[in-house]
Parts: structure tokens; C-alpha cells; sequence
């Protein structure tokens, strides 16, 4: 299991987002999409990272960010990509 961590700024603020991924394939093609724009055209990549785990790993506490399985993550942005 593989989670990708992803800090954008845009408009003044910051988003950040935390995506889980089944593959490093997966990983790549988040990275890609990131480094085009956020989950909003008007934000840009400015920070990442992504870690593995042998094991499952679920959020146990997420109260500023936002966690996405990366099917859900790659459809919000291609919605916004057009």
C-alpha cells in the first residue's frame, strides 16, 4: 500500500490532500496529474511525498486534509480538467 502526500498552494491558501495507491504505477500517474494542477486549476504542486507500507494503512484521524483512494482522486481531477 502506498500513500502519496501532495501540498498545493492556490488563491491564498494552501490544500493539502493524502491519496492511497495499489501500485508505484499508481503513484506516478498521481504524481503526474499533481504536477499539472490540483483538484482546482488555480492551484499548483509545491510539496510531495509518498510512502509504502507492507500492510493496510487507514486514516485513523484526518482533521485537516483531505484522504482520497486514488480511483476517487484521479476522477475529481480529470472533472476539473475537462
Amino acid at each position: 500500500m502506498w500513500l502519496v502526500y501532495l501540498r498545493f498552494d492556490g488563491n491564498g491558501e494552501g490544500k493539502t490532500y493524502h491519496v492511497s495507491a495499489d501500485t508505484k504505477w499508481h503513484v506516478d500517474k498521481i504524481l503526474a496529474m499533481a504536477q499539472k494542477h490540483g483538484l482546482s486549476k488555480s492551484e499548483w504542486l509545491v510539496e510531495y511525498a509518498y510512502f509504502y507500507a507492507r500492510g493496510t494503512m487507514k486514516p485513523k484521524h484526518v482533521p485537516n486534509f483531505h484522504f482520497y483512494k486514488w480511483p476517487e482522486f484521479e476522477q475529481k481531477w480529470h472533472d476539473v480538467d475537462g
